[in-house]
């Protein structure tokens, strides 16, 4: 058996640790007791936190878990639409309810929808070279944010709202607790600016083959493209392309480094420019992401998120450099795993996941406080189109919810028209492609979800928003008009109608916005998770039954029963 083990040995084949000095197998080793030791510090002081300040009310706040398995019930939909009069006296927990009379849609025919090819990336070019002093300023922000902490002074409570997208990423820090309620919007890096735009930062990260990660570009550092693509795909355990590490990096490892990094930026930027907050406090912080509406209500995906973000935020608090050794520490670390399984856990570490359409409706039902009811959201990106219809509820004293009724994420932004013609398609069939996701959105909430709403009747329209930074591209712009024009001639009705986000009066910008649109999702997201409302996720929600079709024979009594 002993002369078995050296043949095996060499079965298996060298690997990158049998090439190194025992010196710096020694080393490697300290370095990864000593990452440990600040990962399990760092968890342990977080878990060791008190309750956030929305917990800490003396009035109980039933938990987000709590209020989506409760979900909206026939009952419940009645409540919002009154029952027609043919439906009077009918108990709706007993009896299916009946279909409205008027226009009814037949089903939707099979469709192909078109998915990304594997090499489909944003087509704006990532930044090849950095000066001496953008890396400067990069990296000073970067030991800032990486200041430990105070344990004493008087709390100081810092909600990140963190708009992860496909081409930029957007942050926006509120201070909720503070007099004026200060809210800042944070710059992104100068080199990394999507379309020299102060607020959007790309969504890049560089790697270089020792497993280190950069947020700049580096000699013979990989750039990393399509963060975020694959997540919302429900493949974070993906390779990420352009990889020249010798270690295995996924997608969920981008993410976190990238995250991590910019999480450790916006602490390191707000230490720099406005330092006079932290003197004699004890900051507090606590993140909130956003994804989109479809992927949210896939169980697994949202699973992802949570775990991410909650592996970044606590990777971005350690004196350590962001590595694939660093990452995977925080990703498997079982608090962490336990965030994603559980809302409540990932609170516990400071984060928390929303859908991106209740983040960019929270500053419309805050500035309508009469707003109550059905509306479509069209989010244009540069690689996605998400839509997504809900029903808006308000109650002062529950505050605001969200009813999402159907929703579509879709691999058909402004840029993915390349990606689409580049297989050899047309342009006619991409318009197809987006007109069937959004009329189906519209169609399935008719049919099954909210059938009686007073936006179907004659004389009423659908409301929409549309946003993202391709909302006024002109081909997405003429798919919205051809719905609307499905919707009049199907419906009988006004067809859509659209509407504008409000622009907040109260934001901080250290540098002039462009566009307000494009922050719309990090707005919503920096307020408390209690203030951006209750979620009702679309697997919560019921179908509505068609009447069962009863049998006039048998209520007939024939001659030779009487």
């Amino acid at each position: 058996m002993k002369r078995d083990r050296p043949r095996r040995a060499r079965k298996r084949g060298s690997t990158l640790a049998d090439a190194l000095s025992p010196q710096l197998k020694s080393e490697l080793h300290q370095l990864r007791r000593t990452l440990k030791h600040q990962a399990r510090d760092a968890l342990a002081h977080q878990l060791a936190e008190a309750r956030p300040p929305w917990r800490r009310r003396k009035d109980p706040v039933t938990s987000r878990k709590a209020r989506r398995t409760t979900g909206i019930r026939p009952q419940a939909r009645l409540a919002a639409n009154p029952p027609h009069p043919q439906d009077a006296g009918v108990d709706s927990t007993s009896e299916p309810r009946r279909r409205p009379k008027g226009p009814s849609l037949p089903p939707l025919k099979p469709f192909e929808y078109w998915d990304f090819p594997s090499e489909a990336v944003v087509r704006e070019l990532p930044p090849h070279a950095v000066t001496d002093a953008d890396r400067a300023r990069f990296d000073a922000h970067l030991r800032a944010g990486n200041i430990s902490d105070s344990d004493a002074g008087e709390d100081l409570f810092i909600i990140l709202g963190l708009d992860f997208g496909t081409s930029s990423t957007k942050m926006i820090v509120r201070l909720p607790y503070e007099p004026g309620e200060p809210t800042i919007a944070i710059p992104a890096p100068a080199p990394c600016r999507s379309g020299d735009d102060p607020y959007l930062w790309q969504t890049v990260l560089w790697l270089q083959g020792d497993g280190n990660f950069y947020l700049w570009p580096e000699s013979g550092a990989s750039v990393l493209n399509a963060l975020k693509q694959g997540l919302i795909q429900g493949r974070s355990d993906m390779a990420v392309s352009s990889s020249n590490s010798a270690l295995p990096v996924t997608r969920a490892h981008a993410g976190v480094a990238y995250l991590a990094f910019v999480v450790r930026y916006v602490k390191g930027w707000l230490r720099v420019n406005r330092c006079a907050l932290f003197r004699g406090r004890r900051p507090v912080w606590f993140a909130n992401v956003g994804m989109p509406t479809a992927s949210y209500d896939d169980l697994s995906i949202a699973q992802s998120y949570r775990r991410i973000a909650g592996a970044a935020l606590q990777l971005a608090k350690i004196d350590s450099s962001v590595t694939v050794e660093a990452v995977r520490l925080f990703l498997d670390n079982p608090h962490v795993v336990e965030a994603g399984a559980s809302d409540e856990a990932a609170e516990a570490l400071g984060v928390a996941v929303f859908p991106e359409t209740a983040a960019e409706m929270t500053g419309f039902s805050k500035s309508s406080r009469n707003a109550p009811g059905l509306y479509l959201l069209v989010d244009i990106g540069a690689m996605t189109l998400d839509a997504c219809m809900f029903r808006l509820n308000q109650d002062a004293a529950e505050g605001d919810g969200y009813a999402f009724m159907m929703a579509h994420v879709r691999p058909l932004g402004v840029d993915s028209l390349y990606w689409f013609l580049s297989e050899g398609k047309t342009e006619s069939g991409f318009v197809r492609q987006c007109e069937r996701t959004i009329h189906s959105v519209v169609w399935e909430t008719k049919r099954h979800r909210d059938t009686d709403a007073e936006n179907w009747k004659p004389g009423n329209d659908v409301p929409v928003f549309v946003a993202g930074g391709g909302a006024a591209n002109r081909l997405h712009q003429d798919v919205l008009a051809t719905v609307g024009a499905l919707l009049e001639r199907d419906l009988r009705n006004d067809g859509i109608r659209q509407l504008e986000l409000p622009v907040p009066t109260a934001l901080d910008l250290p540098e002039p916005l462009a566009d307000f649109g494009r922050m719309a999702v990090a707005w919503g997201l920096s307020y408390q998770p209690t203030d951006i409302g209750k979620i009702t996720p679309m697997r919560d929600i019921e179908d509505i039954r068609p009447r069962p079709v009863v049998d006039i024979i048998e209520r007939y009594v024939s001659k030779d029963h009487t």
